[in-house]
């Protein structure tokens, strides 16, 4: 049952990356584009509300290879759509941000000074980079 939700959410993914794809990238999750406070606290919603619904290693590795390339907005558009997936957005914004940090501490990229910006305007400045070429 775990998996099924998270291959809606992959399938919608990949559908809705093309639209997401930045023209001119101004930074990547390589960035340092979150804190290591924001991914914590990231962590604390995943334990009180995705664990639910999703296991842990759901979020690591090739399972975020569609998102290669697109923003984090776009990503975020999606998360905050379609989960919960008994109450999707219900979260406040900043929780789902907090939640990509985790995403993306999970993945290896780095973790700065700064957290990452809850406004769209900002999350559509950044390009997750999955890997290095």
């Amino acid at each position: 049952m775990k998996r099924r939700g998270g291959i809606v959410a992959v399938s919608l993914a990949a559908a809705l990356c093309a639209s997401a794809r930045a023209e001119e990238p101004t930074r990547t999750t390589r960035d340092h584009v979150y804190t290591t406070e924001q991914a914590d606290r990231g962590k604390d919603i995943y334990k009180r509300v995705c664990s639910q619904c999703h296991a842990l290693d759901f979020y690591k590795g090739d399972v975020m290879k569609p998102w290669d390339g697109a923003t984090l907005d776009g990503l975020y558009d999606v998360v905050a759509t379609k989960m919960p997936q008994n109450n999707p957005g219900s979260l406040k914004r900043r929780e789902y941000v907090d939640v990509l940090a985790y995403i993306l501490s999970l993945n290896g990229m780095p973790a700065g000074e700064e957290d990452m910006p809850t406004k769209a305007s900002g999350l559509k400045g950044i390009v997750i980079k999955w890997r290095t070429k």
